[in-house]
């Protein structure tokens, strides 16, 4: 007599729409590409030709801004690797005053060339190696043109 295996039942747990992955890979590349969509919403409102963008938040209240840090405090951002981005910016806002689009827009363009090299078969650990190599390379000339 051979027992039968059930299959996983974990999909008919979540309500309709809910995607269920497994992996650390899927994991790691969805992290990514709700950063991505969180660095788009703002890049698009950078600079002097920045669009405006039209946000109702929970309140029911409407703002049209082009303002990063004004969008990121309305949106209602849930997934757990956006809100650090927000949180980021939000640290960002408090001890400069300024550039909360930068942070999220330059954390977006590496974490694209990032999952760009773990589809390559990169190492997470060797893309954080090559990112603090190119970091210090950068400071190495910033501090050459400064003629400290």
């Amino acid at each position: 007599m051979a027992l039968r295996v059930p299959k996983s039942t974990l999909p008919q747990l979540f309500k309709e729409g809910y995607k269920f992955q497994q992996g650390v890979d899927e994991a790691v590349m969805r992290n990514i590409e709700a950063t991505h969509e969180l660095s788009e919403v703002v890049r698009t409102s950078m600079g002097p030709n920045g669009r405006n963008k039209m946000i109702i938040n929970h309140m029911e209240k409407l703002f049209v801004t082009n303002d990063a840090a004004t969008i990121i405090r309305e949106l209602d951002v849930v997934h757990p690797a956006a809100k650090l981005l927000v949180m980021a910016s939000q640290q960002q806002e408090s001890e400069m005053g300024d550039n909360t689009n930068l942070v999220i827009v330059l954390a977006g363009a590496l974490l694209q060339k990032a999952e760009y090299l773990l589809r390559l078969g990169l190492h997470p650990s060797e893309i954080v190696q090559g990112f603090e190599l190119a970091r210090d390379y950068a400071l190495s000339i910033i501090e050459g043109m400064c003629g400290r």
